[in-house]
């Protein structure tokens, strides 16, 4: 591990979100600008199929039913994801700000906060009040603390491997 641990959570989360590209079908992962640097809000993008986001989310929350909406035929999305790498719980001015990222990343139809214990108990309505305003624009929302993270890392890894014996020979 480097000593700059926001990016050492940032490439957690790439390294799963390659994961995540090679199980799925349609998707892509973009790191828009080094960590540190203005960015706009766009640490990571996800770009995948509509409904892949829902999935997700429920695989994070340990809810999954292991059953994959259809997706084959589905537009493809854009979804921006801030990591915060903490241990501690995510407090009203990060949700704030998360937020703000939003608007700043209109062309991202999902925005998913990463990391940390929990939102606080004021994050948290902050935070319901930012998925219920998206939603009605139809942008889609998502928190997933550091469990979900470890969720999806566990179901992700846990997935065999391609077997269709045509691996890059180079």
């Amino acid at each position: 591990m480097s000593t700059n641990i926001g990016k050492d959570g940032e490439m957690r989360v790439l390294r799963l979100l390659s994961h995540v590209v090679e199980a799925e079908e349609n998707c892509d992962v973009t790191r828009h600008t080094n960590t540190n640097t203005a960015d706009g809000g766009a640490d990571l993008i996800l770009e995948h199929p509509q409904g892949l986001l829902p999935h997700l989310g429920s695989i994070a929350s340990g809810k999954d039913n292991n059953q994959l909406p259809e997706l084959s035929d589905a537009q493809k999305v854009k979804t921006r994801i801030d990591v915060k790498t903490t241990e501690s719980k995510l407090g009203p001015d990060v949700v704030k700000k998360f937020a703000g990222d939003i608007r700043r990343n209109p062309d991202c139809n999902g925005h998913v906060l990463m990391g940390g214990a929990d939102l606080s108990g004021q994050a948290k309505s902050d935070f319901k009040e930012i998925q219920d305003a998206q939603a009605e624009v139809g942008k889609t929302v998502v928190y997933i603390p550091n469990t979900g993270i470890e969720n999806l890392e566990r179901h992700y890894t846990a997935l065999p491997k391609s077997s269709s014996g045509d691996e890059d020979q180079t």
